[in-house]
């Protein structure tokens, strides 16, 4: 697996941070500007996708991310990167997982792109009341039915 390390500013737009990649590391890990990515600073990783703004290659630093690597807009990070390769797995709840199951549907949703995966899970995992939970994992799955 490619990896490089190199130092950069967080920069912070409004609520919203992010990360610049140097062409020179995108070479070095013989990445383009989609490139999936586990993202280290500080000790804590956390896994993303590069994105083009403005001209630039960044990649997000979002709140929960930079709070976990005691990190805030305007600092200078050492960020070490490593191109994911293969398949992506995300933690799927499990109120989802049995409901894709009994609809015959875990292979569909094994199908969608890591990051429409991942915010499923992600909905379904912060909804705080049952009531919401049922209703998220009943959307998904009828995203998901033919």
């Amino acid at each position: 697996m490619s990896n490089a390390t190199y130092a950069t500013l967080v920069i912070g737009d409004g609520n919203h941070a992010s990360l610049q990649i140097p062409d020179e590391v995108l070479a070095q890990l013989g990445a383009n500007r989609r490139a999936p990515l586990k993202v280290t600073i500080n000790g804590h990783t956390y896994r993303s996708t590069a994105t083009a703004v403005a001209g630039e290659c960044r990649v997000v630093f979002p709140q929960q991310d930079r709070d976990a690597a005691g990190a805030k807009s305007g600092d200078t990070v050492t960020v070490h990167l490593e191109l994911e390769t293969g398949y992506r797995e995300v933690e799927v709840p499990q109120a989802l997982a049995e409901a894709l199951a009994a609809a015959g549907l875990t292979d569909a949703f094994a199908a969608l792109t890591y990051s429409k995966r991942k915010e499923h899970a992600r909905q379904v995992s912060e909804a705080k009341a049952e009531a919401t939970r049922i209703t998220r994992v009943e959307k998904v799955i009828a995203s998901l039915a033919p």
